[in-house]
């Protein structure tokens, strides 16, 4: 069974197509399990990793809802509306403000 770097979910066939399509696009892009509590993160690219400022460690198991990333301007009603979507299975369109490890936006 091959190692995924950062990849903490059980090998999933599925997965795997997900991360290789993404990857060769230059996304920046987290999996979560929806079927755990706070919808953990089992993957993050490492797009992701330098936008964030955050390693794969520092990343892994938080919730989906990237908590780790908010602010002093991160409103607390775009994080209601992503946490109702996830709840719900929705589709919704949100612009939420979220900060890098340094504290900039």
């Amino acid at each position: 069974m091959p190692v995924r770097r950062g990849h903490v979910a059980p090998q999933n066939t599925f997965l795997g197509t997900i991360i290789r399509k993404f990857e060769g696009q230059n996304k920046k892009f987290i999996i979560a399990n929806a079927r755990v509590q706070n919808c953990a993160i089992i993957y993050c690219n490492d797009g992701f990793c330098e936008m964030t400022g955050f390693s794969r460690p520092d990343v892994m198991q938080k919730p989906c809802t990237c908590d780790f990333l908010h602010g002093p301007e991160t409103k607390r009603h775009d994080i209601a509306q992503i946490a109702q979507a996830l709840l719900g299975s929705e589709e919704r369109k949100v612009e939420v403000t979220y900060y890098h490890k340094n504290g900039s936006v």
